[in-house]
């Protein structure tokens, strides 16, 4: 029989594994949300929730077991969640997936496959931590009732779902005065001013304009502004331009119509200093406008 102790230790790693976990989601919730997106089984909105609930889950689970108030309980509760997420991490092999599962956040960029094997060497410690007598502290379950409240409030508090606050972040980014004068001076494409479109004005070195292109690759895939032509406007002229909107489009896979370079000077005056930004015209005229929070 192994130590009590050596027990404790693996308790303790365990635990602390699932808090590094939460924590570096947490730290990447942005791209965390928008990989539950983009399985397509969720909404935009129910994926900024459920994305949260997994963070919360985790940060409890990591800090119960720790606390080790309730050390069967807690140790069936992780290994539940390791073959709920070996599961899911299954499909995805079956699937041919190999992108970063977000196990890790953006820390550490896992494959279905390299985290399935991380999960089994996991439920083994979880096995090796088994039969640890709970540490002698009074209001045991209040104690963890506690945990649980903190750790999901704390989750919503940091990282608040973008839904809850759309009106939030609505900047008034798009300038249709000087928008009309660039393209009659021929510094924008005029076929932008006839049909349905969306206009991207974005930055080659802007992370948000990188998950906003992200965000609306998705939305696109699922059926959001359809029949609009997209395209893309870049602040600024580019030496290495090719090069570098070939890694901006592969890291986002936006499908886009056109995709042009706009002096800076009058790309920030017509988005108002604000990038990215994402407009939806009807021959020439705004009809929406959004920044990357309130896409959606």
């Amino acid at each position: 029989m192994q130590p009590v102790s050596l027990k404790l230790v693996f308790r303790e790693l365990l635990g602390l594994v699932f808090i590094l976990s939460a924590v570096a989601k947490l730290a990447g919730a942005d791209n965390f949300e928008l990989y539950i997106f983009s399985l397509g089984a969720f909404s935009l909105g129910a994926s900024f929730i459920i994305a949260r609930l997994v963070i919360a889950l985790e940060l409890f689970l990591g800090v119960w077991l720790m606390l080790n108030t309730h050390p069967k309980l807690s140790i069936k509760l992780a290994v539940a969640v390791l073959a709920g997420f070996s599961a899911f991490l299954v499909v995805m092999i079956i699937k041919g997936s190999k992108d970063n599962c977000h196990c890790f956040g953006d820390l550490v960029d896992f494959s279905p496959m390299q985290s399935l094997i991380k999960n089994v060497v996991l439920t083994g410690i979880a096995v090796l931590s088994l039969k640890v007598k709970p540490f002698d502290i009074p209001y045991k379950n209040l104690i963890a009732s506690l945990a649980a409240v903190a750790c999901l409030a704390s989750v919503f508090i940091i990282s608040p779902p973008d839904n809850f606050r759309y009106s939030d972040y609505a900047v008034d980014g798009f300038n249709q005065e000087l928008f009309d004068k660039a393209i009659a001076d021929g510094q924008i494409d005029p076929a932008l001013a006839e049909g349905d479109d969306i206009t991207c004005f974005f930055s080659f070195g802007c992370e948000f304009c990188h998950m906003a292109a992200k965000k609306l690759s998705i939305m696109l895939s699922r059926g959001s502004f359809e029949g609009a032509d997209v395209n893309v406007l870049i602040a600024g002229k580019h030496d290495d331009f090719d090069s570098d909107a070939a890694a901006f489009f592969a890291d986002s896979q936006l499908p886009y119509n056109t995709i042009d370079s706009l002096a800076a000077n009058t790309f920030l005056r017509i988005t108002n200093g604000h990038y990215p930004v994402i407009v939806h015209t009807r021959d020439g005229q705004i009809l929406e406008q959004w920044s990357y929070r309130d896409l959606h």
